[in-house]
Parts: C-alpha cells; sequence; structure tokens
C-alpha cells in the first residue's frame, strides 16, 4: 500500500507542466526553430513536434508520435500554438493533492475510532 501510494503520488508530481495555449502567427514570425508546437491542419487532424525549420511556403517538425521529419505546407495550415509552461498543471495541482492526502488519511483514522 505504501508502494502505491509513493508511486501515485510521484506520478501526480512529475506530470507534464506545459500545455499548448497560446496560439502563433505563423506570417509574422512567432513560430522559431527547437520550439514545441501544435499545428492544426485545414483537414482536422493536428500534429504536435519541435520545429526543425520554418520558411515561407512549409514548416517542418519532428513529429512527436513517430520521431519522423514532417514537411507541412503552409497552405495546408490552419493554425499554430506553441507550448507554454502552466503555473497550475506545475504548482497548484500537486500542492492540492499533498495537502489532500494527509487529510484524507486524517478523516479515515477518525471515522475508524467512531
Amino acid at each position: 500500500m505504501k508502494k502505491f501510494l509513493l508511486l501515485m503520488s510521484l506520478s501526480i508530481l512529475l506530470q507534464s507542466c506545459f500545455s499548448y495555449t497560446r496560439a502563433l502567427d505563423f506570417n509574422a514570425g512567432e513560430v522559431q526553430v527547437n520550439q514545441d508546437v501544435k499545428i492544426y491542419k485545414n483537414n482536422g487532424t493536428e500534429r504536435k513536434g519541435k520545429v526543425l525549420s520554418v520558411d515561407e511556403d512549409q514548416i517542418a517538425i519532428i513529429y512527436s508520435k513517430t520521431k519522423q521529419v514532417l514537411k507541412i505546407p503552409v497552405k495546408d495550415i490552419s493554425g499554430v500554438q506553441g507550448s507554454e509552461l502552466s503555473v497550475v498543471k506545475s504548482f497548484a495541482v500537486p500542492a492540492g493533492i499533498l495537502l489532500a492526502i494527509p487529510i484524507f488519511f486524517i478523516l479515515l483514522l477518525a471515522i475508524s475510532e467512531i
């Protein structure tokens, strides 16, 4: 039981702290090399990856699922989002969980004594 709780608390604490929330203007040059991005294509699909190169005709990324280089034409892109640090995911959620665990056990002990 102790190992399970330790494993669960570590998995929660070490969760991803980044979110794809910031919309980038591809035409204004906001997309940078080595930036983690999520690209929305006109056909409804999306691709996550790290930018290798950007030019006026296409964007090349390392696709995070297959680790292959994808070259996506600009005309096929409907939107681009960049990743940024999420303060809530990084600090508030783990802190709330760490506070909730002792409270849960205190309540459990109080109930078992009744």
